[in-house]
């Protein structure tokens, strides 16, 4: 037998029995809406109730909980059900569904109809009756254009349209505008955008210009043969660039860094403009008196002309070369030059491990054409060697002395390369073709600098004594 003389702890043993032992779960809700600790202060003068310091949640939460029993985390939930009364309520669901279902037995007819009864109910129509019976439904105007014209002609430039880049997403394309002289006035002074693919060839691009032509002017007429059409470098106002040859057809479109060209019809492999030259130069031949001589040279001389429009043409072009570089107190380092339309690299070929110990190895570097100011031929060696120099501009370090904005004549270094005398004069003849095509600021200053001081050694010879 035990005595209890914690009434605290006795009420909330009973409250906690009641919330228990109720299957109906009313005690529990009736019992928990109460706040005993408030009117127990009221009754005991000594003792308080645990939990009177706290909030009335935590009140609820201590008065609703016994020591040996955790409630749940759904505050108020009701006591879950006995197997009895969850299976009672699936049995009254399934009599609910049950009642909405109907069922229904299939059941063969027992009387069978006669074919004269089928034929009444399925009757055959005479469709060769209707037809001749029916009204002839007038023809459409595209109706009749398609009979008068059953084969039609087809565009001999439709299989370039697959080159067109405004149809293709997320590859490299590149945008043209083409000026056609071809066309009437009103239509040949405004170029044609055209958007191609950077991989085509120049002789798909032609095509595609074509296609697009014949769709934007129907009724002018244009040769069937891509061939018989070239492009040439124009201005953005139209003019063509007659100094430099057509495109080469079997080039890739990605190679040229052109905003406008021109199409024109070409003449065998040179332009009109040069078989113009040619012509007058074979015409007037015969006048004079040493007329095979002097045709032949003038023909020479023509030919080397277009030579050298094709070595410009070219020299945008990446070529690399097999050079040395020279360096004032240690040997000379057998390296790779490559030259472009944008870079200009320095790559050196990987040297002994000997070497390495006593000279310090030469640095791969790369410098921008426009930092490029010149490139000279400097001397021939008598074993078909030459020394060619290519100066560039670096820029200086900031210093208080010297303003940025002024040229220095520091602020200009060379290297000087050895090579075959053939490499050395190519190598110089497309630096030079690139100066010529990308004239910068850098090489403005250069040539200014240069200028100055020839003038300044000519004033000193001939100055006074």
């Amino acid at each position: 037998m035990a005595f209890y003389d914690n009434k605290h702890w006795l009420i909330s043993h009973i409250r906690n029995s009641f919330v228990s032992s109720d299957d109906t779960g009313m005690c529990e809700l009736v019992m928990q809406g109460e706040n005993l600790s408030k009117k127990l202060i009221s009754s005991t003068k000594y003792d308080c109730y645990p939990g009177d310091d706290d909030s009335e949640d935590d009140d609820i939460d201590a008065m609703g909980q016994s020591f040996d029993i955790q409630s749940d985390l759904d505050f108020g939930a009701h006591r879950a059900r006995s197997n009895t009364a969850a299976r009672l309520e699936k049995m009254d669901r399934e009599k609910k569904k049950a009642a909405k279902t109907k069922h229904i037995k299939w059941e063969n007819a027992p009387a069978t109809l006669s074919k004269s009864e089928m034929a009444e109910v399925f009757q055959e129509k005479d469709l060769k009756a209707e037809s001749q019976t029916r009204p002839t439904a007038g023809k459409s105007l595209l109706a009749q254009q398609l009979e008068l014209c059953p084969k039609l002609p087809q565009n001999p430039f439709q299989s370039f349209a697959k080159c067109d880049g405004s149809a293709h997403l997320g590859v490299k394309v590149k945008k043209y505008g083409i000026f056609l002289p071809l066309l009437p006035p009103p239509d040949c002074n405004y170029p044609m955008t055209v958007i191609v693919l950077a991989g085509a060839k120049v002789q798909d691009l032609i095509g595609l210009i074509l296609y697009k032509c014949t769709i934007q002017h129907p009724n002018q007429k244009f040769k069937s043969s891509v061939e018989s059409y070239a492009l040439h470098i124009a201005e953005d106002d139209g003019e063509i660039d007659w100094d430099f040859p057509c495109l080469d057809p079997r080039e890739t479109v990605g190679k040229f860094g052109f905003k406008f060209l021109a199409l024109v019809e070409s003449k065998g492999s040179l332009s009109s403009h040069l078989q113009e030259e040619f012509k007058d130069v074979v015409d007037c031949g015969p006048v004079h008196g040493t007329s095979g001589n002097k045709s032949k040279a003038q023909l020479k001389e023509a030919e080397l002309r277009m030579k050298d429009h094709m070595t410009a043409m070219e020299a945008s072009l990446y070529q690399s070369y097999q050079v040395h570089v020279l360096h004032p107190l240690r040997a000379k380092t057998e390296i790779h030059l490559g030259i472009s339309r944008d870079k200009v690299e320095i790559d050196p070929i990987t040297q002994q491990k000997v070497s390495a110990k006593f000279w310090v190895r030469q640095r791969a570097v790369s410098y921008d054409t426009d930092c490029i100011v010149a490139c000279d031929l400097l001397e021939t060696k008598s074993n078909n060697r030459a020394v060619f120099r290519m100066v560039y501009y670096r820029s200086p370090s900031p210093s208080p002395d010297q303003s940025s904005g002024t040229p220095h004549s520091m602020n200009f270094k060379h290297h000087d390369f050895e090579a075959a005398e053939s490499v050395a004069r190519a190598v110089v003849q497309q630096m030079n073709h690139v100066l010529e095509l990308r004239t910068s600021a850098r090489r403005k200053e250069y040539l200014a600098l240069k200028e100055r001081r020839s003038h300044r050694r000519k004033s000193f010879h001939l100055g006074p004594r």
